[in-house]
């Protein structure tokens, strides 16, 4: 049982740690050329409020992965793989985001599906330390 939550931990700290890499890419694209101009179809807003999200998200789901993997605050977390759900969803399906192919359609769909299995895989999380200490064997 250990096994299968630390692997249920690690896919969910790998998800959205390169999740968190992948939008910080435009950002440092967009400071090298001094253009913070962008746009994407599927983040609202234009410009630089798209800049900033993606910045600051992309900050925030570091720390926030690093404090759930050191174990100094493990509850963020959660949180925040609640919140890019949600806004995965919000943004990429609920607006009449127009996809340029249904192949476009089925990787935005397994975006989605990773994202509900790393908030799942999350949870783990969430247990208790002396919970903890008991599966590992330490109480």
């Amino acid at each position: 049982m250990r096994i299968v939550a630390f692997v249920l931990r690690l896919y969910s700290y790998l998800y959205h740690g390169l999740l968190c890499l992948a939008m910080l890419g435009p950002c440092i694209v967009a400071s090298g050329s001094n253009n913070y101009d962008l746009k994407l179809g599927f983040v609202p807003g234009t410009g630089i409020e798209v800049y900033h999200i993606l910045l600051y998200s992309a900050i925030i789901g570091l720390i926030s992965l690093v404090l759930a993997m050191t174990g100094i605050f493990r509850y963020m977390f959660p949180v925040w793989c609640l919140i890019v759900l949600v806004q995965m969803i919000r943004w990429l399906l609920l607006p009449g985001y127009q996809f340029a192919s249904p192949e476009d359609f089925k990787w935005t769909l397994f975006l989605i599906v990773g994202a509900l299995g790393a908030f799942l895989s999350s949870l783990q999380l969430l247990k208790s330390k002396a919970r903890l200490r008991a599966e590992r064997g330490m109480a």
